[in-house]
């Protein structure tokens, strides 16, 4: 294999290595952003589902590589667990204002 090739194979691994660090990086916060507007409401956590669910149709649909159909995915099973976790702690801080409420007023 001639030098010159060998560079170019260099620079093209090189180049694909950082691509691939920044589509991670990418996904990361996107990731995050999801699961961010899960939080803050289940009306959002509902839209952002339904939003996985159809971009989850549009690649399968499209032809889409199987690491990306999984990426999605693993998204959507995320933010699933992550609105079963506020819905649980939604319920504990429930229970603590009513129990809170439920104390005799100690007040002079």
């Amino acid at each position: 294999m001639s030098p010159t090739i060998t560079l170019a194979d260099d620079d093209v691994r090189h180049a694909l290595k950082a691509l691939s660090a920044e589509v991670q990086a990418s996904l990361a916060l996107n990731r995050a952003a999801l699961q961010a507007l899960a939080a803050l409401s289940p009306t959002l956590a509902g839209v952002t589902e339904r939003a996985l669910d159809d971009e989850l149709d549009v690649a399968r649909h499209s032809g889409a590589a199987q690491r990306v159909v999984e990426l999605i995915e693993d998204a959507r099973d995320r933010l699933q667990d992550g609105v079963e976790d506020m819905e649980m702690i939604g319920a504990l801080q429930h229970a603590l204002v009513a129990a809170a409420d439920a104390l005799p007023d100690f007040q002079s």
